[in-house]
């Protein structure tokens, strides 16, 4: 995401909106904190692209196997049962 000023925003709006309707997004800064977000409506949100993603591979019947998947993905916390000594 485009980090762009409140300054550089005014000065040129139509262009940065041109460029949000041609899929850009852009965070604006005042005095280095972020205050509002410009966001193209061609943006995927985080759960259109997880749909689009699960639809997938129910459609192409794709067999995922979770603990091949998790399986250098573990949480070695030490537990009453395990403890780290």
């Amino acid at each position: 995401m485009n980090k762009v000023t409140v300054e550089e925003i005014t000065q040129d709006l139509i262009n940065y909106l041109q460029r949000a309707k041609a899929g850009e997004s852009f965070v604006i800064f005042q005095a280095d904190q972020p205050i509002a977000k410009i966001i193209s409506t061609k943006s995927e949100g985080i759960l259109d692209a997880f749909d689009a993603f699960r639809s997938r591979i129910i459609s192409e019947e794709i067999d995922l196997d979770s603990d091949e998947i998790f399986a250098n993905v573990r949480d070695y916390t030490p537990t009453p049962e395990k403890p780290c000594w």
